[in-house]
């Protein structure tokens, strides 16, 4: 299983993956103390930051299951906004 900072590596790589999946995100954000939801419009998932309660949503990518570079882009900001990243 990887590591914290590992997938906060590789989700700030430069030009931006385009193989971080959902399942890497759902990793991520629990280590980052953030509970998923669903819901919203069809496929939509989220996460709600435990102590904070700031929200990250968006819809699934799909057919794959690799984030869009937007999506990568919103997860980046939200984990600057809760302190897991400077």
């Amino acid at each position: 299983m990887p590591k914290k900072q590992d997938l906060i590596e590789k989700l700030c790589r430069k030009p931006n993956p385009k193989n971080f999946t959902t399942r890497e995100l759902d990793l991520l954000m629990a280590k980052c103390d953030c509970e998923k939801f669903s819901g919203g419009r069809g496929s939509g998932i989220g996460f709600v930051h435990t102590e904070t309660e700031r929200i990250l949503q968006f819809d699934q990518p799909h057919p794959g299951n690799e984030l869009y570079r937007y999506q990568i882009n919103k997860t980046i900001q939200f984990l600057k906004d809760i302190g897991e990243i400077e």
